[in-house]
């Protein structure tokens, strides 16, 4: 049997069982999403603005909350590890995890940490779908001490011997140093990582598998003018390289992904779907949970990527990040999979 068939079949008996109790450890920074809804109402008589009427707020898991809750609805046991403050926003994430049952006792609550939290306000008339106009960012400002990281590594270290994967979402450069990151390679070279850092990837020495999007890449590779496919290509080539990874899974928005696997030829996927997508908010988290999973349970790199693939194609179609469901995702691969097998 080909290699091309064997990607076949696996795809054609996957099933969302396979993730149920896997657990992954992620390792990130947690931020508290939320949403303020309003009624558009006039432009200010005091200043050229939009005046708007407050209708209702929620709040939700941002951030790598978003990969931790996908992670759950998918049938894993999540373990989130990484800092949050003694505030308000820090106790809303605790809540919602609880209300999850996720497991919190390893996130560390720092004193004077300000728990990242980012207010979008949408707006809109009556019965009609309301329009991100303003977005206010709350971070913090101080960086933990010593003392909070070496309580944060001995967290990581306590989970590792019984983890399936450790993922790191390194959104904000806070919860997340490659410093922690190297003792663990070398202390636990048998436990599978993956990466997504938005500024530091090139210090996860050791990695197992990344996965840069197309703005990370270029600016990864300053030097490439990125005109082409195949300078894509030649960027994840030598990302490997500098890693001394086992994969890297590109993310190219509406143009799909391209993998990278050692001693395998680049594989291109397009985009699973249609094109025209409803908001990308949450997608790459979405990825980076199914290729986890997936990895995790014995599925090869390639194929991990298409699961990742189709999964994503769902999440764009939602409004906000929105965590997939293994229902969801089942059937769509379902639907698709006599297609794969031709």
């Amino acid at each position: 049997m080909s290699k091309k068939d064997k990607d076949s079949e696996v795809l054609s008996e996957f099933t969302p069982d396979l993730f149920r109790g896997k657990k992954i450890i992620v390792w990130g920074d947690f931020i508290l999403d939320e949403y303020i809804y309003t009624s558009t109402g006039r432009i200010s008589r005091e200043a050229p603005v939009l005046v708007t009427e407050y209708e209702e707020s929620c709040f939700m898991l941002g951030g790598a909350g978003n990969v931790v809750h996908n992670l759950k609805s998918l049938g894993a046991e999540p373990v989130p590890v990484g800092f949050i403050g003694d505030d308000e926003a820090g106790e809303r994430i605790r809540n919602i995890f609880s209300d999850l049952s996720i497991d919190t006792s390893y996130l560390s609550v720092v004193k004077g940490f300000t728990t990242p939290r980012k207010s979008r306000i949408l707006s809109g008339r009556d019965n009609s779908r309301k329009q991100q106009v303003l977005r206010i960012d709350y971070l913090n400002k101080d960086i933990p001490g010593s003392a909070e990281y070496e309580e944060l590594s001995g967290k990581l270290r306590s989970l590792l011997n019984n983890a399936d994967l450790l993922l790191v979402s390194d959104y904000l450069k806070e919860s997340v140093i490659p410093d922690i990151f190297a003792g663990i390679v070398n202390n636990f070279p048998d436990v599978s990582s993956i990466v997504d850092s938005r500024e530091n990837l090139l210090k996860f020495k050791g990695v197992t598998y990344v996965t840069p999007n197309e703005p990370e890449i270029r600016n990864l590779f300053p030097s490439i003018r990125f005109r082409t496919t195949r300078d894509f290509i030649k960027a994840g080539q030598t990302l490997m390289s500098v890693l001394n990874c086992r994969g890297v899974v590109q993310k190219r928005g509406h143009k799909g992904m391209i993998v990278f696997e050692k001693n395998e030829d680049p594989v291109e996927l397009p985009i699973h779907g249609v094109t025209e997508i409803v908001d990308v908010t949450g997608a790459g988290d979405t990825v980076i949970s199914l290729l986890s999973l997936s990895i995790a349970s014995g599925i090869g790199l390639l194929n991990s990527a298409r699961i990742s693939n189709i999964g994503a194609s769902i999440v764009v179609m939602k409004e906000g990040a929105y965590p997939l469901k293994a229902d969801e995702l089942k059937i769509e691969i379902s639907s698709v999979s006599p297609e794969i097998k031709g």
